[in-house]
């Protein structure tokens, strides 16, 4: 075998491990670092990002793909090397340890999911929103009232994701506290649009009988043209 052969296959080798056992650190990241390693796993598996941009109701997907397809032509081998030294800078001896304890690794091919499930303590306003908890809503939001109106990295607020996930309580204590039903996050879609498009009827039905109003979003889109049949007709 070559040099550059032996070299490409050693490579590969310590990717496959790195991989493995970046399984082992997930409790320990943060969303971002999560896709960064995302996004270089896909560029040295797959290659090159060609592939359609997801929807735009697709968050977590939009965002993987966008840490996949910022990495451009970047060649597999330098997407391995930058994927090990990421792991190295982490935890300069996981070799070693992944070594020691290699029966805990388990085989993957992708990260499935970038969500780092959180205990109670650590749970922000959003994370209560979107998990439909109206009493937290309601006890952070008598403290700190601004969030209501509070954009987050997405830029979305949080009457977006109460739409998103059919929290029509939630919703309600968010419109109550000061929450525009019509508000627009920076592809122009309103909390309309997110009910819509994943069909929670309920939501829909609530925000129309206040007055919600059908707005096209940036690319043209309305409520109605992102909703199934069946909701289509209520709008």
């Amino acid at each position: 075998m070559a040099e550059s052969e032996l070299a490409s296959t050693d490579l590969k080798e310590t990717f496959d491990r790195a991989a493995k056992y970046l399984q082992t650190l997930v409790p320990e990241l943060d969303s971002a670092q999560l896709l960064g390693f995302y996004g270089l796993y896909k560029q040295a598996t797959v290659g090159l990002c060609d592939v359609p941009r997801p929807n735009w109701y697709q968050v977590q997907a939009k965002h993987k793909w966008e840490a996949w397809k910022n990495l451009g032509d970047m060649s597999r081998e330098t997407a391995m090397t930058s994927y090990v030294h990421a792991i190295a800078q982490i935890n300069p001896s996981w070799e070693t340890e992944a070594q020691a304890d290699s029966s805990r690794w388990t085989s993957v091919s992708k990260l499935s999911n970038t969500d780092v499930e959180l205990g109670d303590a650590d749970k922000t306003f959003l994370d209560w929103v979107k998990e439909g908890n109206e009493t937290r809503v309601c006890e952070i939001l008598s403290g700190e009232p601004t969030l209501v109106n509070t954009l987050d990295t997405d830029g979305l607020l949080p009457i977006h994701w109460a739409a998103d996930r059919g929290h029509v309580d939630v919703m309600a204590r968010l419109i109550g506290s000061g929450a525009d039903m019509n508000s627009q996050d920076r592809d122009g879609q309103t909390p309309l649009h997110y009910a819509a498009s994943c069909g929670h009827a309920e939501a829909v039905k609530y925000l129309l009988s206040l007055g919600a109003r059908s707005m096209a979003d940036n690319d043209g889109m309305t409520p109605k043209d992102v909703a199934d049949e069946q909701l289509a007709a209520l709008l």
